[in-house]
């Protein structure tokens, strides 16, 4: 009878199995920080404060400037003098070298030439205003004759007014008579509505000389 082989021999020469596995230290457990002081300052990296700063600066300089200009506006509302009523000066213009015109009289030749005109209020205007008018005459050839009542306005319905003295400023036209080469200047004015004029100028046979037209 063959002997029984020893159970651990099928095992081979090296021990095998759990029980044989290599001793190893035992795990060592995990070493646990000590808590932290709550006293203690935080020491991780800081943020820059320069945009906080940033910012309030630029709120501070547009409430600035919305300030100021709040004040500036409120101080010229409060102190500029209110521009004074229309009526309180007389519309005056100067008229140009092309208001003049030539004409040709029984007795001579010349040149009728608006030298300004102007709606003014002055004393007690029947329609409200006067249209006073600086003219100048000058005499070419022959001889001109020239008074402020020579002269006539036609409004656009072609209403007559006669020469108004008192629009004048006491400045009215001299009377007399011009030779070649002489000239002469005056104001002439009529008591009428403000509007497009016609000024119709005559000699003393009351002959219509030339005409000129006065925009308003």
């Amino acid at each position: 009878m063959a002997e029984r082989q020893d159970d651990t021999s099928g095992m081979g020469s090296v021990p095998r199995g759990p029980s044989f596995l290599p001793w190893s230290p035992a795990e060592q457990p995990p070493q646990q920080l000590p808590p932290a002081d709550p006293y203690e300052p935080y020491l991780g990296p800081r943020r820059s404060r320069w945009p906080v700063i940033l910012s309030v600066l630029a709120i501070v300089l547009v409430a600035a400037v919305v300030a100021g200009a709040s004040l500036v506006a409120h101080w010229n509302d409060t102190h500029l003098a209110a521009p004074p009523p229309a009526e309180a000066h007389p519309s005056s213009v100067t008229t140009t070298p092309t208001d003049r015109i030539d004409f040709i009289s029984d007795e001579g030749t010349g040149q009728l030439i608006m030298r300004a005109r102007s709606w003014v209020r002055d004393g007690q205007p029947i329609f409200g205003t006067y249209l006073r008018v600086e003219v100048e005459l000058v005499c070419t050839s022959g001889e001109v004759d020239y008074a402020p009542y020579n002269f006539q306005a036609f409004d656009r319905s072609g209403q007559l007014f006669e020469m108004a003295t008192e629009g004048t400023a006491g400045r009215p036209l001299a009377v007399g008579t011009l030779r070649a080469g002489q000239r002469i200047r005056g104001t002439i004015a009529f008591d009428m509505p403000r509007g497009d004029v016609t000024l119709l100028m005559s000699d003393d046979s009351e002959k219509t000389v030339t005409a000129l037209k006065v925009p308003d």
